[in-house]
């Protein structure tokens, strides 16, 4: 697996362990993670792109899960063509060469929205937007392709496409609860749009699901099941982690001009930091946005395993602060 010490494949390791499987776990900082606390899975902290030595240290195993990314949305279309697209291919490349059986891809539901479109309730079926001015969601959607496409008769490739992922360790925990506590976070429109979301061990059974399935070459959207409002369920998980909820809001009319601007402001003036306001964050949380996961119940056996206010108990148990 790669992008163990992420928050999605920290989560997975205490899952799959406790499914009895055997890791082989990517870590880009070994000497930083506690091993103890992951069921001492076996650390390999090579260079995935090396096709050769990659190919060689996976050989024997029956699976990759690749979860590593560049999730940095400012600044970063480099970082994001290099880490999500060409080491995704590379890593494709050592699983063929290996003799891989399977393939998992950690993906994201973000690059199926469409900035010009209704987003309610998309399948897998519907056709993927061109999202060129969206450098993380183009990213990880050519990354998905090349999965799709690598899928053959000895390779058995799945995309996941997990929408708006939470819990303990999240983007609220990372940046957006600190945002709120210093009043630097708001809603746009109140936040009283639909949204699809997807509790981190929700995410986690349907990685285990994907293990048990023989489709090949699909891609399938994962979720906690119905859409919430999105000010309801951010508030939720703002409380579970002990951050300030909001009361600011911007008319969404201007969310996007405020993002430009703020953008050029960064791009062109010595200022420190990232921008408050992109127009990516402003693509992946201000609009109406949900999935259908009949396709994930159909062929993967998928259900949501946690509520999601056993979800946010679980957050509430764990936070210290």
């Amino acid at each position: 697996m790669t992008g163990a010490s992420g928050f999605v494949g920290s989560h997975l390791i205490e899952s799959l362990t406790s499914e009895g499987h055997e890791l082989v776990c990517h870590f880009r900082a070994p000497q930083a993670i506690n091993i103890e606390s992951h069921s001492n899975p076996e650390v390999w902290s090579g260079n995935l792109n090396d096709v050769e030595g990659l190919s060689k240290r996976i050989q024997g195993l029956d699976v990759v899960i690749h979860c590593a990314a560049e999730m940095k949305l400012w600044n970063s279309e480099e970082a994001l063509l290099e880490t999500n697209v060409f080491m995704t291919k590379n890593i494709l490349e050592s699983s063929r060469r290996a003799g891989i059986k399977q393939f998992i891809y950690m993906s994201d539901a973000s690059i199926a929205k469409n900035p010009l479109g209704l987003n309610l309730n998309i399948a897998e079926s519907r056709t993927l937007p061109l999202l060129k001015n969206f450098p993380y969601s183009h990213s990880k959607s050519q990354a998905e392709q090349l999965v799709l496409h690598a899928g053959n008769e000895t390779l058995q490739t799945i995309s996941l496409r997990p929408s708006s992922i939470w819990g303990k360790g999240d983007i609220v925990d990372r940046f957006l609860g600190r945002a709120a506590d210093l009043n630097k976070f708001g809603w746009f429109d109140q936040g009283n749009y639909p949204f699809s979301t997807c509790y981190i061990q929700n995410l986690c059974e349907a990685v285990n699901k994907s293990l048990l399935s023989n489709s090949n070459q699909e891609s399938f959207f994962i979720s906690d099941g119905p859409p919430i409002q999105f000010r309801q369920w951010m508030s939720m998980r703002l409380k579970a982690g002990k951050y300030k909820v909001p009361a600011l809001s911007i008319p969404r009319s201007l969310a996007r001009p405020l993002a430009r601007f703020t953008e050029n402001g960064w791009k062109y003036l010595p200022l420190r930091g990232d921008p408050p306001l992109i127009r990516e964050m402003v693509h992946l949380m201000a609009h109406p946005f949900s999935v259908s996961i009949q396709k994930a119940k159909d062929q993967l056996a998928y259900e949501p395993s946690y509520t999601m206010e056993e979800g946010m108990v679980e957050i509430e148990k764990s936070t210290n602060r």
